[in-house]
């Protein structure tokens, strides 16, 4: 009976490796990719989540811009962000981060984050949409 059971075990060893990486190679998400989404304008759609959430409330206006970030037009924005690499962007980081998030006591709704975040892996273009 022992002797069954071991020359069992390399079966079922190998039927436990494969059914791993079949549940593994399942569960892959590529997703789209941001170019191939539809373009996020900035003027329309991402310079009023900077100016409302963070330029005018008093962090990162003109005045106070505290941490050297102003958040009030394209130029100043651009200071906090990699382009094509919200990873790499501190303002998006920022914006997601577990420790202290921003804006504080007030943080982006989810829709508002993934939004500068496809922006950002769009190439954070200085955009013009009109409507």
């Amino acid at each position: 009976m022992k002797g069954t059971r071991n020359a069992l075990f390399p079966v079922w060893l190998i039927l436990g490796l494969v059914a791993s990486l079949l549940l593994i190679n399942s569960c892959r998400h590529n997703g789209i990719p941001a170019d191939q989404m539809e373009p996020i304008c900035f003027t329309e759609q991402v310079l009023p989540i900077f100016q409302n959430s963070c330029g005018t409330s008093g962090c990162h206006d003109a005045k106070s811009s505290e941490n050297e970030y102003i958040f009030t037009d394209y130029a100043h924005i651009m200071k906090a962000i990699t382009s094509g690499d919200a990873s790499k962007s501190k303002a998006y980081e920022a914006m997601i981060s577990t420790f202290e998030i921003m804006p504080p006591n007030n943080p982006l709704p989810q829709n508002k984050r993934a939004l500068v975040r496809l922006w950002i892996e769009q190439g954070a273009k200085q955009t013009t949409c009109g409507k």
